[in-house]
């Protein structure tokens, strides 16, 4: 079975991280603020966009490295994480419905608002911290 390619999921998790701290700081506006620049929604909506997927590029290259299967989905790369021991099934429930949304702001970027943004900034960003720790751990 090949090696985990630890450089390349390093590479990917500070693509995160940088896109966290970027989405962090927008979190500490007040709302209104927030509402009142569409700089701040589009950072937002391009931030988790690019979070996200390179959570999705990592957790495939870990299942192919692993030979866990193919996803043919954005989901199925968590389920399958899941599935193989790598993610607990809330935290792959959680992870599939950020795929779910990074879907949406690509293909249906019309149906996502900007206090939907809002939110997921005050209350989610934590799911981020969560896969790169299991993702540390793995690699360590």
């Amino acid at each position: 079975m090949p090696e985990i390619d630890k450089k390349r999921v390093l590479d990917k998790i500070r693509v995160i991280e940088n896109s966290l701290s970027k989405l962090k700081t927008l979190a500490q506006l007040p709302i209104n603020e927030f509402l009142s620049d569409f700089k701040y929604f589009d950072s937002a909506k391009y931030n988790l966009q690019t979070a996200i997927e390179a959570m999705i590029d990592i957790g495939n290259h870990i299942i192919s490295r692993r030979e866990l299967g193919v996803p043919r989905t954005y989901s199925d790369t968590f389920e399958i994480l899941y599935k193989g021991g790598i993610l607990t099934k809330k935290d792959a429930d959680i992870y599939k419905l950020m795929s779910k949304f990074r879907n949406r702001i690509v293909h249906f970027y019309d149906e996502v608002d900007d206090i939907e943004v809002y939110r997921i900034l005050q209350s989610n960003l934590g799911d981020f911290d969560s896969f790169i720790l299991q993702i540390n751990k793995l690699l360590n």
